[in-house]
């Protein structure tokens, strides 16, 4: 009887203490999202998402007003990035986002929106005829360094804020019909 109730307290104990590690290790890792893959005659489409990307110091950086550049690298050949950078207004009190691919600008007052617009890459595309023979590439997410004016326009690694690494998926790509 007394192996079960060890075992019992065992089981029961290992969440209450695999929540507390979790707590003292921090945030969670950043990371992909599984991507969501279309295709459309010679052009296969890629939607994904940053998860976990903006920690307590990276909001604050933002909220300075410095701009931040999350980019989004498709690894083929010749690689092809996606870039979406969001930049606080102070005196308006605004966040102003850029999708440089898209072309497109958005401004909102919530930050949750702010967070939701930036961290979704949903305009990725890449050529069928850029896919490798494999038929498999590598999509990897990172920050641009920036320039923080109170460390007198020392250049400052924001992928230090994500512990250097770089979230990344594997894309395989089932066609149909495969090129020669």
């Amino acid at each position: 009887m007394g192996i079960l109730l060890e075992f019992l307290a065992t089981k029961a104990i290992a969440p209450i203490l695999g929540t507390i590690v979790l707590l003292t290790m921090g945030e969670h890792p950043v990371s992909l999202s599984k991507p969501e893959v279309s295709m459309r005659s010679d052009t296969l489409f890629i939607s994904t998402k940053i998860n976990n990307g903006f920690s307590k110091e990276l909001m604050e950086i933002i909220k300075s007003g410095t701009p931040v550049t999350f980019r989004l690298k498709i690894e083929v050949d010749e690689n092809i990035y996606f870039v979406n950078t969001v930049r606080y207004n102070i005196e308006e009190r605004i966040y102003q986002i850029r999708l440089k691919k898209e072309e497109v600008e958005f401004k909102t007052e919530e930050e949750n929106k702010m967070k939701e617009i930036v961290s979704s890459f949903s305009s990725v595309f890449i050529l069928l005829e850029d896919i490798p023979p494999s038929r498999k590439f590598t999509i990897r997410a990172s920050l641009d360094p920036v320039l923080l004016e109170f460390l007198d326009d020392e250049e400052f690694d924001l992928m230090t804020l994500w512990d250097y690494r770089s979230p990344k998926q594997t894309v395989e790509v089932k066609l149909e019909n495969p090129k020669p």
